[in-house]
């Protein structure tokens, strides 16, 4: 159970009978990956709003996604807790077998995604093409819109045209997309502490060999993270190739 003192700020609540933690340190953290920094005008006060809101709501549903099933296999009542830019979903009692561990743990990503297949359903129901929203969800977060089907692109730029749906729209439908897509992805890393390393984990039954592979596949992309110029994933995938190391370390003594 979550026994942190409950801070200026942090908002509880209770949902499907989950109580619900939101510390101030998300929304913060949030807003400087989503471009505080920049901040020039309003427009750009818009863009980091709504990446806040969406990257809340995505992490919650990946938190819940854990926490029903976890919930579902034991019977006890879990609790979540959204810090920092992540989220902590604690069960007192774990899931009994390997099996309902592994489904425990890819709950999460494949929960994280419904926010992003609700936007893209929607857009897809504003423009009248739900194909258009599907192809959407596909593709708009590897920044290849214009790889839509032609009718499915057109669809989308007659909409913004003739005002049927206005940029600010876009910009919601996609800023969903765009986390609960990668937010997945990240998550199933095989790396420590990520979903995908727990994943790895419950496969393998050696945490050994996980820690091996998660120091190595962070280290890597750490790496190609400096080479991208992406300092701040740098810094997060160095701390997670150390955390790796510490536990193979600790499993060679």
């Amino acid at each position: 159970m979550n026994t942190q003192p409950v801070s200026r700020g942090t908002l509880q609540f209770t949902l499907w009978g989950i109580p619900i933690t939101i510390r101030p340190s998300i929304w913060i953290v949030l807003a400087l990956l989503g471009g505080a920094f920049r901040i020039n005008d309003g427009s750009d006060l818009k863009e980091v709003a709504i990446f806040v809101v969406a990257g809340v709501l995505c992490l919650l549903a990946h938190e819940l996604g854990h926490a029903l099933t976890g919930r579902s296999f034991t019977g006890t009542t879990p609790t979540i807790t959204l810090m920092m830019m992540c989220g902590l979903t604690e069960l007192p009692i774990a899931p009994r077998t390997r099996a309902q561990l592994f489904l425990y743990f890819i709950a999460g990503p494949l929960a994280g995604l419904v926010p992003g297949v609700i936007a893209a359903l929607l857009l897809g129901l504003q423009l009248g093409n739900i194909g258009a929203g599907v192809t959407f969800f596909l593709l708009s977060p590897f920044g290849a819109e214009e790889a839509m089907p032609q009718t499915h692109f057109m669809s989308l730029l007659t909409a913004l045209h003739n005002g049927t749906l206005s940029f600010t729209m876009l910009q919601i439908y996609g800023t969903f997309v765009l986390i609960s897509v990668w937010w997945a992805l990240f998550n199933l890393l095989p790396i420590l502490p990520l979903d995908g390393g727990k994943l790895l984990g419950t496969i393998t039954n050696n945490i050994k060999r996980t820690a091996m592979v998660g120091m190595l596949l962070a280290g890597v992309l750490a790496l190609v993270s400096i080479a991208i110029n992406q300092w701040f994933t740098m810094v997060l995938l160095g701390y997670f190739a150390y955390i790796n190391w510490q536990i193979f370390r600790y499993e060679n003594e």
